[in-house]
């Protein structure tokens, strides 16, 4: 007998659950429960339904908006019937009882006539305990089975073994290798048949099929042929079947407690199936998205200035305060809000970033808070915003100096403990994030000219971080050069280039008017236009523009990045891409610094 829970109105992770008789099932909105319910008004901790006294039980943990079955609200905890409703919110779960089916049909006419259990027949037929003490060995084992291969070969051994059956098999469901085969005993013939009639049948009622073969023709099913009985228990998980255990016998029949016992076999493993798919898709997203977000919490260098920045951010990691980045561009802002939140109690959750400067204004707000279906033209569909998304995480709001008034109103409201309404919505939503931004501008003299509302940089102030300009700390650039020319080596040390004693004298006497993100960029350029494995001063493209400072005297950061991005134009003859690349900045930055120093493509 197995209970299930399922989501038919609203959104839970996962839609489809298994209830586990030795673990309680709790449901609520945050993610450290066995069902998440993904509606604001559920509460963090909202209900649990575990299993007592042979029956299954929902006890509602004092919620706001309580819990109702059918309609009616509990009081405290109630016993769940088969096929009841349960409410939390606007979100609607189902609960359901599944019993295997014992079946007679002949609408497959090659297969065997159903077993017609005996009179009297339980089909919730107890386990004794030696089946039990099977049961919990087969369990404890599985823990240890870390491939899908292992786990299935040994189901097979266990149920071969209680059931004493003659031959145990496995069909496959997955897609991607369609219904391979394992069969014990390993004796057995190499061309042994798994029924594939026996699997469609099973599939079709998505139920436990029983069959004798004693009084059936088998003409059409060679397969059964030299069995006297047979059962194929579907192994499902998250909804849908991932395969068939197939157990057949020769000399007698099952009883009632080998079929229980096979169900209950094939669940756990089904179960546990599940989860290693689980594991294995989620170690290889972790993999790919450190592979593809590699190194951008790590701060380079040990030199007095990055100490002291070290420092301070374990100091604001401790806290739960809003913090304010200020740095020149491509100072490393961003890995610094990335460092503040891997060593803050919010590490395990998620780090969202928004770059204030890099959207529209009128798109900014749907960005932000989310928007509603239809809300407006574009609005196909429901949309969390970044600050829903960052619920118990972080949120990075770089450039926020680019923010508009209106916006920033609304920002302040949220940063205040208050909740916001997506575009278009109607309720209120009040996510916890602990908010870090970060400018180049100087707020203050922003918030004299009214161009930043005086409250909310006092508000975002609470804890302020300098990121010093890399002319501040050149003791770091061998540090610095090393990780990048690593990192374009793909993290192979034995095929990096390296620099010579006077391309790094070089490197380490120059202003770096564009920072880290510079560096980076001529250590690009560097390893692509050097043929050795050695990198020399003149590989090092830094003439011009040291010569272009030198010129005009002026080491004025504005003076210096109107000179650059004009210089970078006249090379490429106005060609944004190759210009924002040879500046090492992204595309819609060089547009905002063009349209903010009014520089066109042809570099007026």
């Amino acid at each position: 007998m197995r209970a299930t829970l399922t989501v038919e109105r609203g959104e839970g992770t996962p839609a489809r659950m298994d209830l586990d008789p030795q673990r309680a099932t709790t449901l609520g909105r945050s993610r450290d429960n066995t069902v998440v319910l993904h509606d604001e008004h559920v509460s963090r901790q909202h209900a649990k339904i575990f299993f007592q006294d042979g029956q299954w039980v929902i006890r509602d943990f004092g919620a706001l908006n309580g819990t109702r079955l059918d309609g009616e609200p509990i009081q405290q905890q109630a016993v769940l019937q088969p096929g009841q409703e349960i409410c939390i919110a606007d979100m609607r779960l189902r609960f359901t009882v599944e019993e295997p089916l014992f079946v007679r049909s002949s609408a497959l006419p090659c297969l065997p006539t159903p077993h017609t259990p005996p009179t009297g027949y339980d089909s919730r037929a107890r386990l004794q305990a030696d089946e039990l003490a099977v049961i919990h060995d087969f369990m404890t084992g599985a823990v240890d089975d870390l491939e899908p291969l292992a786990l299935i070969r040994r189901l097979l051994a266990t149920v071969q073994l209680q059931t004493q059956a003659d031959l145990v098999g496995f069909l496959s469901f997955d897609p991607e290798q369609p219904q391979p085969k394992l069969v014990l005993p390993d004796t057995a013939r190499v061309d042994m048949e798994l029924s594939r009639h026996l699997n469609q049948w099973a599939q079709q009622r998505r139920r436990t099929v029983w069959l004798s073969s004693e009084e059936a023709e088998v003409d059409n099913c060679e397969s059964l042929a030299p069995f006297r009985d047979a059962l194929c228990v579907l192994l499902k998980g998250e909804g849908r079947p991932l395969g068939a255990l197939h157990v057949y016998k020769t000399g007698q029949r099952f009883s009632q407690r080998e079929v229980a016992f096979s169900e209950v076999a094939a669940d756990f493993a089904a179960s546990s199936l599940t989860k290693l798919r689980l594991c294995r898709s989620l170690a290889a997203e972790n993999t790919w998205l450190r592979e593809q977000a590699r190194g951008p919490e790590e701060l380079i260098g040990d030199g007095p200035a990055m100490r002291r920045l070290r420092d301070l951010l374990v100091r604001a990691a401790s806290c739960q305060s809003t913090v304010l980045i200020h740095g020149e561009t491509g100072a490393g802002k961003e890995p610094v809000a990335h460092a503040l939140h891997n060593l803050s109690v919010r590490a395990r959750e998620s780090f969202i970033v928004c770059n204030c400067g890099a959207i529209t204004p009128t798109l900014l707000e749907s960005e932000l808070f989310g928007h509603i279906k239809g809300s407006f033209t574009s609005a196909v569909a429901n949309r969390a915003g970044l600050f829903e998304q960052a619920d118990d995480g972080t949120l990075f709001l770089d450039e926020i100096g680019d923010m508009s008034l209106d916006c920033q109103v609304k920002v302040l409201r949220v940063i205040e403990g208050k909740g916001f309404r997506p575009v278009g919505g109607t309720r209120e939503i009040m996510p916890d994030a602990r908010v870090i931004a970060a400018t180049n501008k100087d707020l203050e003299q922003e918030v004299r000219e009214g161009l930043f509302r005086q409250d909310l940089y006092y508000r975002l102030r609470v804890i302020y971080i300098h990121v010093p300009p890399l002319r501040d700390h050149p003791e770091d650039i061998p540090a610095l050069a090393d990780h990048f020319l690593e990192r374009l080596a793909g993290g192979n040390r034995q095929r990096m280039k390296h620099l010579s004693k006077a391309a790094m004298k070089r490197l380490r006497g120059f202003a770096w008017p564009g920072n880290v993100r510079q560096l980076r960029a001529v250590l690009e350029n560097a390893v692509i236009m050097c043929d050795g494995d050695t990198i020399e001063d003149t590989n090092l493209w830094l003439a011009d523009t040291a010569a272009g400072a030198d010129e005009s005297g002026s080491l004025n950061l504005n003076e210096l990045t109107v000179w650059a991005i004009r210089k970078a134009l006249a090379r490429t003859g106005g060609h944004m891409i190759r210009t924002a690349k040879m500046l090492g900045i992204a595309r819609e930055t060089l547009r905002l610094m063009m349209r903010k120093f009014q520089i066109d493509r042809e570099g007026g």
